[in-house]
């Protein structure tokens, strides 16, 4: 929460950058700062001066024109890309123009871009508006902030959580996006109540995707593997490859991380900090990291980044080649895994 709380102090101060890079998960937070600076900037119903710009959609040209006109009748004009392609790594070569524009961008534009993905800090785009600008990630909040947004919202309307209704809905996952529907439609069901319980939660929550992929990863360690296929089968009817890969490539980063954990001896609160989880999802990750071979764990991820690269590239269709990862791992390990059983 501290870098959103700096970037927003550095505005409130009149520190405003003509270049900024807001990247990573947090997507609601981004959204958040984009209004901060509007208001700031622009006032907020001024859309004379406020572009919004799909980098999907637009060409680097596109966004070197529009950065490069003047205001009207205000100091600034706002320019904010969302779906910055700009960054990522695997793109080949960058664009002349907008490398051009970032080496000596107009005085009077602070332009902003925005992207959930990740970046690759050696293309020159980054390190331009590194140099000239300010680069933000925008992480996901730990769990106990996540905690203190829940009671700030709830105390808007006269209420407060039980510590196990806060656990419930971090269930839900990190995501505020998510986590702002979730909590609202918690209060709203909660009526009367001035003390929202994990019933309450439970009422009203969806199975969120993180806890599909849980499951995923529970019948994978049990070599389940038609349910695995069913289940993400049923996880990508709702939700984009993209999203879906980075979970399942997110869970076994922390089987790999609760593995050095319990190596080390450390119980249950130690894993559950080194994993910026709550305890009882670190009880569950522990579980799935005594299930999995470490070199299994490891080959699948190295399998799913591949896979990422496959795609993006079109070289591959996601859905087949993930299936098919997840079904040569598992029957590599099946096995080891009936030996452990007997």
């Amino acid at each position: 929460m501290e870098y959103f709380k700096n970037l927003l102090g550095e505005l409130e101060k009149d520190r405003i950058l003509p270049l900024y890079l807001f990247y990573g998960p947090e997507v609601y937070l981004q959204r958040e700062a984009v209004k901060h600076f509007r208001a700031k900037l622009v006032g907020e119903g001024n859309s004379l001066n406020f572009l919004l710009l799909d980098g999907e959609e637009i060409s680097a040209g596109e966004v070197v024109q529009t950065a490069n006109t003047l205001p009207l009748f205000t100091s600034f004009r706002l320019v904010v890309i969302k779906n910055a392609p700009y960054f990522g790594s695997g793109r080949g070569k960058e664009e002349p123009a907008l490398l051009a524009y970032l080496r000596e961008p107009a005085d009077a534009t602070c332009l902003i871009f925005c992207t959930a993905g990740n970046v690759d800090k050696r293309r020159q785009a980054y390190k331009l508006v590194e140099g000239r600008g300010r680069v933000v990630e925008f992480t996901h909040l730990n769990p106990q902030d996540l905690k203190r947004w829940f009671q700030k919202k709830a105390r808007q309307v006269g209420k407060s959580l039980a510590p196990p209704a806060e656990d419930a809905l971090l269930a839900a996952g990190r995501d505020i996006s998510l986590l702002y529907n979730e909590i609202e439609k918690v209060l709203a069901y909660a009526g009367d109540k001035s003390v929202i319980t994990a019933a309450d939660v439970a009422a009203v929550s969806a199975p969120a995707a993180e806890e599909t992929v849980f499951a995923v990863m529970d019948a994978f360690g049990e070599r389940r593997i038609v349910d695995v296929v069913s289940k993400l089968r049923a996880l990508l009817e709702k939700e984009p490859p993209g999203r879906v890969l980075s979970l399942l490539a997110r869970q076994l980063k922390l089987i790999l991380i609760a593995q050095d954990v319990l190596v080390s001896g450390k119980g249950d609160k130690a894993l559950a900090a080194a994993l910026e989880v709550p305890v009882f999802v670190a009880k569950k990750v522990a579980l799935q990291a005594r299930r999995f071979p470490r070199r299994e764990a490891e080959a699948l991820l190295w399998g799913l980044l591949e896979l990422d690269l496959a795609v993006k590239s079109g070289n591959e269709e996601f859905l087949a080649g993930l299936e098919k990862r997840l079904i040569m791992s598992g029957l590599r390990g099946a096995a080891n895994y009936k030996a452990t059983r007997d």
